[in-house]
């Protein structure tokens, strides 16, 4: 078998968001990179990460049919979170050809569009109000299964929003949204993972999201600092250089924030942090802080997990609950 190689070797910034999946399985684009292999027509049989033998079994049995490859520890270098954001325009552009015939580019007459119908790909299930503009004039922008997009909304390409997501009063551009998630307010240059709640007012810049968060009313984060200096993000008690000016916050999978809660230019919210009590917030937060200084009881977390997830159809399975006691 020729040599297929998929890569999960990301700088430890990006740990929020990976705790529970592998770099392969995170949305860099319409597609995942491993969905985009098998888009292909290839097979990865090898995979590149400094995970541990028990971390990529754990991992495997999470996601059923994502592996297991065989592991090795050389030939990528590591993702970094600001060229994942740098390259949302690219990755969309090239999954396009990936995109099944239930996918209309030609738009639909009763929409206003700024730029380029034929740069918009909607799918048939979608449901778009005559009163949204979609603005296809810096990249296209497509619209998955089952989307529902309120009025007042403004789309600017290049966009990808994932399928039954819904945005209600949101201006977003130059990003990738998951699945089932509701947005509103002001979204740019970002990646959102699945299930995730940002549904009022408050800005959202240059950010990595996980699955799960609730972003409370008014959460806002800062992108640029006073002094127009490179940002420098803080994972535990290390300091890594974004490698631009331009950041804001990379939040993990379960996080939330209170209403009115000012994230810093740069932040780090772990796994499981629920902040509240302090409005502005800036620096790395630890997995499962409990509002200024606490931790939250694993026990509730879970339990209070289970109860969000099924409200959406979705459960705290064994491989779930096994990942998370372990962190």
């Amino acid at each position: 078998m020729a040599e297929e190689r998929l890569s999960d070797l990301f700088e430890p910034t990006l740990t929020p968001v990976l705790r529970l999946r592998p770099l392969y399985l995170l949305r860099d684009g319409i597609l995942h990179p491993l969905e985009r292999f098998r888009r292909q027509y290839r097979q990865p049989n090898l995979l590149t990460s400094k995970r541990t033998e028990t971390e990529l079994e754990n991992l495997s049995a999470l996601h059923e049919g994502s592996g297991p490859f065989t592991a090795v520890t050389s030939g990528t270098t590591e993702v970094k979170p600001n060229g994942l954001l740098e390259n949302i325009g690219r990755r969309i552009a090239e999954d396009i050809s990936f995109l099944p015939t239930e996918f209309q580019s030609q738009g639909n007459f009763r929409l206003h569009f700024e730029g380029e119908a034929k740069h918009c790909f909607i799918h048939t299930d979608a449901q778009v109000s005559a009163h949204a503009v979609i603005n296809t004039e810096a990249g296209p922008v497509v619209i998955d299964a089952a989307v529902r997009i309120g009025a007042f909304c403004l789309l600017k390409g290049p966009l990808y929003i994932g399928a039954r997501t819904q945005l209600d009063n949101c201006h977003i551009s130059n990003a990738i949204v998951g699945t089932d998630c509701r947005l509103g307010g002001e979204i740019a240059d970002s990646i959102i993972g699945n299930y995730t709640n940002k549904h009022h007012e408050g800005f959202l810049g240059h950010s990595i999201v996980g699955d799960w968060v609730n972003l409370g009313a008014l959460t806002t984060t800062s992108d640029l600092k006073n002094n127009y200096g490179e940002v420098r993000l803080t994972f535990g008690t290390e300091k890594y250089a974004a490698g631009s000016i331009k950041f804001g916050a990379i939040i993990g999978d379960y996080a939330k924030t209170a209403i009115g809660t000012m994230l810093g230019t740069g932040s780090i919210v772990d796994l499981g942090a629920n902040l509240f009590g302090l409005s502005h917030r800036s620096g790395y937060f630890r997995p499962f802080l409990w509002g200024e200084t606490k931790i939250y009881d694993r026990n509730k977390f879970i339990e209070d997990a289970a109860r969000m997830m099924q409200r959406r159809q979705q459960r705290v399975t064994p491989s779930l609950e096994k990942i998370l006691r372990g962190i």
